[in-house]
């Protein structure tokens, strides 16, 4: 076949607004008016409606009024193509859900119109492409409100390559375009399975004559999501070499319990994987792309790379075999952290519809002081408000921390004392009793009657006086504990680092002060070990005699991550015990802690059940917990979906605690250790 020249491609990079194709729709026209000298603009997934908006899927009149905005999207595209990302509707079959058929799909829009394709084995609205693979994992629901062309070909007994008909499109300087298109999950096909092999979209496309594929994507941000893109988007094109271009969208969506957030990193490859152009993540730009061979190549063959026109907010590709941590590090990492919270935070004026002052409980500790640290970087100052509330057994220290904190940020600073409104309120529970017993006034109950009056009371009062927005300090080690009053700490609008564990804090307030501020704000002694982490509640937890919360951070962070993020069970810590992998398998160095002070095998079983209780039994107060932004590969809320149960252990759990029990502990610490 003849080299033919790739047309001028925009790429657009856009923030998109959950449930308001009226903000939209008119900045994808003022994109598409941008770039009239451009002979093809792509958008993202589901860029018209926004994607995550839970089940207001299944309200028909929401969805038809979606669909309907595509209009204008046509008639935009006069003397150009278009391709975007909206909700499709046959309202003359219905959905497994018994609602109008949805398709999450890809709309093409040429010169005023839907462009056609003859030959489809089943009836699609003109210009309409459908998602083929629907994730259901984390917290992805597809399959509860669209239709794909894997139900379609199942519905019709014909092979799904039926349906990758190539879209074809006049050039200005003559000659035809001929492409195909995915809707996200389906270029991650390697665990979706075909008759001969995988389910792989781009090598149906090519056999049918595509000359490029474009990916419309709404792929939220977890850290190293997009390395492994890399590579899957490199073993696709390895089997069928086309051009491949990434469009994914900026800003944040929810699903009720979660904040997702997107990252754009858009992206052109060559026909072999080589990434030839990419834009900064983060932030919208417009990448344009063109001028090179694109026809299909032989298998094995790989063609020029696209010459790449670089714009607004856009970063040159990586350098080629550059391992991930060789590039970014922990440092990297950090980096992207801050932009995801950032972007969490700033989802919130977008819900209120207008920019909301943020009330923080700051208590002198590395939690709130990163919170309020936070919301000043991404927000501004001036949207802050922060609240000391302490007792007879909040130290000098933490106080100082606080006030401290607040000074160098410049953020509004109040001290409300509660020590009155704490010994009233004991008083009254400690004395009261009911005719079947006085009950037992214990320090844990104390401990929550303080919490509960900062919570319940100081914090949501002066939040409706002040209308602002408080929030939840609480971070994943100590969610996943428990280690929280329900109605006290566990309370707020929005929780910033409750997917960040203790470890992660101190990393993180170490790295704004020393790459963000480049000075002290947040209190060194906080993350330095100089002050334990404690509630500061009982004298008990005196910080000033080294007296803190009743948690191995680094240890424990490292076992609740294998055990949230990925499922990992008890027996599965015995036997890497047994085989001498255990820190290994664990990913955990020995920072922020030691095992040495177990006794025996026995005393670190029991932790481990510890661990494995507090987890189960406490799933009460997360389901109540404010929503979550998500940057881990799991999140709790509806991306790890819980539920309550009574205990059960696998029939080998008994003999494997027991084979555990009989060992040299300290000598499997050893073997582990190296």
């Amino acid at each position: 076949m003849k080299p033919e020249s790739l047309p001028w491609i925009v790429l657009v990079q856009m923030e998109v607004a959950p449930g308001r194709p009226d903000r939209n729709v008119p900045r994808m026209i003022e994109r598409i008016e941008r770039h009239r000298d451009a002979e093809v603009v792509v958008f993202s997934e589901m860029c018209v409606p926004g994607y995550l908006i839970g089940d207001a899927w299944e309200i028909d009149a929401l969805a038809a009024d979606f669909a309907s905005w595509s209009e204008a999207v046509r008639e935009a595209s006069r003397g150009l193509t278009v391709l975007f990302g909206n909700v499709a509707v046959d309202p003359d079959r219905p959905g497994e859900d018994g609602r109008i058929r949805k398709f999450n799909a890809v709309y093409v829009c040429h010169d005023g119109g839907y462009v056609r394709r003859s030959g489809l084995p089943a009836e699609l609205p003109n210009g309409v492409h459908p998602k083929t693979l629907h994730p259901n994992y984390r917290f992805f629901d597809d399959d509860r409100h669209f239709h794909s062309v894997r139900k379609l070909a199942v519905e019709h007994g014909r092979p799904v390559a039926d349906w990758m008909v190539p879209f074809e499109v006049p050039r200005r300087g003559g000659g035809a375009f001929r492409f195909g298109v995915q809707v996200c999950e389906d270029v991650w096909c390697q665990d979706y399975a075909a008759e001969d092999g995988v389910l792989d979209t781009v090598a149906m496309w090519r056999r049918n004559g595509a000359q490029a594929v474009f990916n419309l994507s709404a792929s939220p941000w977890t850290w190293e999501k997009n390395e492994k893109r890399h590579r899957t988007v490199r073993e696709v094109l390895a089997r069928s070499p086309l051009p491949f271009f990434y469009v994914n969208q900026v800003g944040a969506q929810n699903n009720g319990k979660n904040v997702l957030v997107f990252d754009g990193d858009t992206t052109a490859y060559a026909a072999d994987g080589t990434v030839t152009g990419r834009l900064a993540p983060w932030c919208e730009g417009d990448l344009l792309v063109g001028g090179a061979p694109v026809s299909s190549p032989a298998p094995g063959t790989t063609p020029e790379a696209a010459p790449v026109s670089r714009r607004t907010g856009e970063i040159p590709p990586p350098a080629p075999r550059a391992a991930p941590e060789e590039r970014r590090g922990r440092a990297g990492e950090l980096d992207a952290i801050l932009n995801a919270l950032a972007a969490g935070l700033r989802h919130l004026d977008e819900v209120r519809g207008a920019a909301a002052r943020f009330l923080v409980g700051v208590s002198g500790g590395v939690d709130s002081s990163l919170v309020t640290a936070l919301i000043a970087h991404a927000l501004g100052p001036e949207r802050v408000l922060a609240v000391n509330m302490p007792t007879r057994f909040n130290s000098e220290v933490t106080r100082n921390n606080a006030r401290d904190l607040c000074a160098r940020l410049g953020v509004d600073y109040l001290v409300c004392p509660i020590e009155e409104l704490y010994e009233r309120v004991a008083t009254i529970v400690r004395g009261a009793g009911f005719a079947a017993g006085e009950g037992d006034y214990t320090t844990l109950a104390d401990e929550n009657v303080q919490a509960r009056i900062r919570g319940a009371d100081v914090l949501a009062g002066l939040a409706a006086k002040f209308g602002a927005v408080f929030t939840n300090n609480g971070n994943k080690t100590e969610t996943a504990l428990g280690y929280a009053t329900l109605y006290g700490d566990v309370n707020g609008a929005i929780a910033p680092v409750a997917d960040l564990y203790k470890t992660d804090v101190f990393a993180l307030a170490r790295h704004l002060n020393e790459t963000v501020f480049k000075r002290e704000v947040i209190p060194a002694n906080l993350y330095d070990g100089t002050t334990v982490p404690s509630a500061e509640l009982s004298g008990a937890q005196d910080v000033t005699k080294g007296l803190g919360d009743p948690i191995r951070y680094g240890y424990h962070d490292a076992i609740l991550r294998q055990m949230i993020e990925y499922r990992h069970h008890l027996i599965e810590f015995f036997e890497w015990m047994l085989e001498g992998t255990f820190f290994e398998r664990i990913g955990w160095d020995g920072s922020h802690g030691s095992l040495d002070d177990f006794a025996g095998a026995e005393e670190w079983v029991e932790d481990l059940e510890w661990i494995d209780r507090q987890l189960r039994v406490n799933y009460f107060k997360r389901i109540q917990a404010p929503p979550i932004i998500v940057v881990s590969k799991r999140a709790f809320g509806f991306d790890l979906r819980e539920s309550q149960g009574s205990e059960y252990r696998p029939r080998r759990y008994a003999a494997l605690r027991a084979e555990v029990g009989r060992i040299d502990f300290k000598a499997a610490l050893r073997r582990a250790a190296v």
